[in-house]
């Protein structure tokens, strides 16, 4: 039987992710790779109220819930389980393979990860001459805007019309907008990265059902989040993205802004606070729902040999025969590795076939604190000695140690982040099963002490 390709390509608000899910469950088995952990959250609640809990499954890097009977699994596309094969293979937000930071994960999806019966790409229509260059029998659906998005300018916010989210890139920023529409409107819900699943899924909850009619929220809200939001205001065009502060494209300005209106009620965006407008090419960009052809996406090769660490280095250099592909250099994961072995203790350790895997998969733990190389190194390589040590194991009484310092009691709220991004790397260990002595009882812990860090910082923001 020949195997389905195929794409459905359009700005938001087109129904592509609903559309996915309906293809997806008429599947015997499936998975679906978001681009944020958020939005796989999201959707897997939506499945798991359409379906029985046990055939639901949610990974992500930090959270992991796959019951025994799990056929449908909603992922991050980092956590695309590898080994597992499934009828019907969908990934989100496809254009993403073009992102300098994470591109070359999903162009690695888009090629390797395909469905036993049916494989189905979602995202923007500037993806879709990539798409046809890798699958030329790949069929299209273009699928247009379900409601009309205009522009209406500024507003302060002390006018700001009901159902609005107002779009900020900083956490002091959005906490400052939401305590000025409190004091004027009454009632504000706050969604960021930094706050648990638990504590976003509950400001979520206050805006849907209508217990208050304004959300603040950072940019994570254009990848998908489906909020019932009839106005987007921007509080600026500028953000920080881990190396400059850089406007936004087009295209972001044009993903963020197509959050407003949904299924078939109109939408429209517009500028707050010391933003007083966009430009008029900005504004038709966005009207039109226009999209900027993606020429390169980022690539990395896949095949690495781990038979001597010169040839493991070189196999990640390997450069793509393809015009298209762009070779991403430096990802965090390479450059550890490049830093490890020039550490001479862990060059050594590292001689044989199975230490150096070992050492790679180490590489992969995320830096959530976005720390020095040379710092998060030192806490890597920590894990690298017990893991290649006699008992193969990381030490209970260092996890314990590392939990308790995280515990420790502070009102600070950058001190109460930096806790938060550093529980979340605990979490990620946590479902590594031959890592842990006893995993399941580290994931509870680091689950109730993520709990407890974001309702503190949620506390304190207020």
């Amino acid at each position: 039987m020949k195997k389905k390709i195929s794409a459905f390509l359009g700005p938001t608000n087109t129904g592509k992710t609903y559309s996915a899910i309906q293809r997806l469950l008429k599947y015997e088995s499936g998975v679906i790779g978001f681009p944020l952990r958020l939005l796989a959250r999201e959707n897997y609640e939506f499945a798991k109220k359409k379906l029985s809990i046990n055939k639901v499954a949610l990974i992500t890097g930090e959270e992991k819930i796959i019951p025994k009977n799990a056929r449908y699994f909603f992922c991050t596309v980092e956590s695309i389980p590898e080994r597992l094969d499934f009828e019907f293979v969908a990934i989100d937000e496809v254009q993403m393979a073009s992102d300098f930071e994470r591109g070359y994960i999903f162009s690695e999806k888009i090629f390797n990860k395909k469905g036993i019966k049916e494989t189905l790409f979602l995202g923007s229509r500037g993806i879709e001459n990539i798409l046809l260059k890798i699958y030329p029998e790949i069929q299209i659906f273009k699928k247009p805007r379900l409601s009309k998005l205009s522009y209406i300018g500024y507003k302060n916010l002390s006018r700001l019309p009901k159902r609005s989210a107002i779009i900020a890139f900083s956490q002091v920023d959005v906490y400052e907008i939401a305590n000025k529409i409190k004091q004027t409107h009454g009632g504000v819900s706050v969604v960021l990265g930094a706050l648990s699943p638990e504590v976003r899924s509950a400001q979520v909850k206050l805006f849907e059902d209508g217990k208050v009619d304004y959300i603040v929220a950072t940019d994570a809200i254009g990848m998908g989040l489906n909020l019932d939001i009839k106005n987007i205001f921007f509080s600026s065009i500028k953000k920080f993205d881990g190396f400059n502060e850089r406007y936004l494209t087009y295209d972001e300005i044009s993903q963020i802004a197509g959050r407003a209106g949904r299924f078939s009620n109109d939408g429209y965006f517009g500028t707050t606070c010391n933003l007083k407008s966009l430009n008029n090419n900005t504004v038709n960009f966005v009207e039109n729902y226009e999209y900027t052809e993606i020429k390169k996406i980022y690539w990395r090769n896949e095949k690495l040999d781990f038979r001597s660490q010169r040839q493991l280095i070189s196999s990640l250099s390997q450069r793509p025969v393809e015009k298209y592909l762009k070779l991403k250099k430096n990802a965090n994961d390479h450059r550890y590795l490049k830093i490890f072995l020039d550490d001479k203790e862990c060059k050594n350790k590292s001689l044989n076939e199975k230490n150096l895997k070992i050492l790679w998969e180490v590489c992969s733990v995320p830096d959530y604190s976005k720390n020095l190389d040379e710092y998060h190194t030192r806490f890597l390589k920590k894990i690298f000695f017990y893991l290649v040590s006699e008992e193969e194991r990381i030490s209970d009484e260092w996890v314990k140690k590392n939990l308790s310092y995280i515990n420790k009691f502070t009102k600070k709220i950058a001190e109460l982040n930096y806790k938060i991004s550093q529980i979340r790397t605990w979490s990620f260990i946590s479902f590594k099963n031959n890592w842990i002595e006893n995993n399941l009882i580290l994931q509870n812990k680091v689950k109730e002490l993520e709990l407890k860090l974001s309702i503190k910082l949620h506390e304190e923001l207020i």
